[in-house]
């Protein structure tokens, strides 16, 4: 008998995906996403649990930090590209600051380990190198689909402006781009392995990234 217990996984599943839903009437859900979200959760052998395409954000801190434990202080955080006069109006009010992008991050339930690993494949073929296997449990064997992308500048130190503030929002907004294309690769390929769809192959997509950014 396996770890997963059926049983136990569609419940979840109908608890995630009707959490999905209602949070999406509430515009609390990352809309560049939730397309794929939907996509993954009518796969009978996949439901999906927390997500993001990817994102810029404005934090209070020191130092930079992954657990954003003491002292680190989320300010402000945009899912699409931003103006510079945004991020001037926000480092008003802080002493230290940094600008941080990251890439895209779908957390992802299988029901069995052929799907689970499938799912892997498809993150680290579509430049989620970060991708893998993350616990496994009745409920499911939980998957991390994790981009690359990752930027920290810091911006404010003790009250005092550290960089050009422009230059940092462009390569943020380059970064940030960056991972959304990488996310709509990773949603084709879903797509064409997991649904039967017709969709460009990834070499036609990695050329379209190429003279895509080619032009930023």
């Amino acid at each position: 008998m396996g770890v997963v217990d059926r049983r136990v996984f569609e419940a979840r599943k109908r608890a995630f995906v009707e959490r999905l839903e209602r949070e999406a009437l509430q515009e609390r859900v990352d809309g560049d996403i939730l397309p794929l979200l939907r996509l993954l959760n009518r796969h009978p052998h996949i439901y999906t649990t927390s997500s993001c395409s990817g994102r810029i954000m404005v934090a209070e801190a020191v130092r930079p930090s992954y657990s954003k434990g003491r002292g680190f202080r989320p300010v402000a955080k945009w899912h699409y590209p931003i103006d510079s006069d945004i991020v001037k109006e926000v480092l008003e009010g802080v002493d230290n600051a940094w600008l941080m992008v990251r890439g895209a991050i779908l957390h992802i339930s299988a029901a069995d380990a052929k799907t689970a690993y499938r799912l892997v494949e498809l993150g680290r073929e579509t430049g989620h190198k970060h991708s893998g296997i993350i616990a496994m449990n009745k409920g499911g064997i939980f998957v991390e689909i994790l981009g690359e992308e990752r930027l920290d500048i810091p911006l404010k130190s003790r009250g005092r402006v550290l960089t050009d503030v422009e230059a940092a929002v462009e390569a943020a907004n380059k970064t940030l781009i960056l991972a959304k294309l990488r996310l709509f690769w990773l949603a084709a390929r879903i797509e064409a392995e997991l649904f039967g769809v017709e969709a460009p192959t990834s070499e036609e997509i990695r050329g379209a990234i190429r003279r895509f950014l080619s032009c930023l």
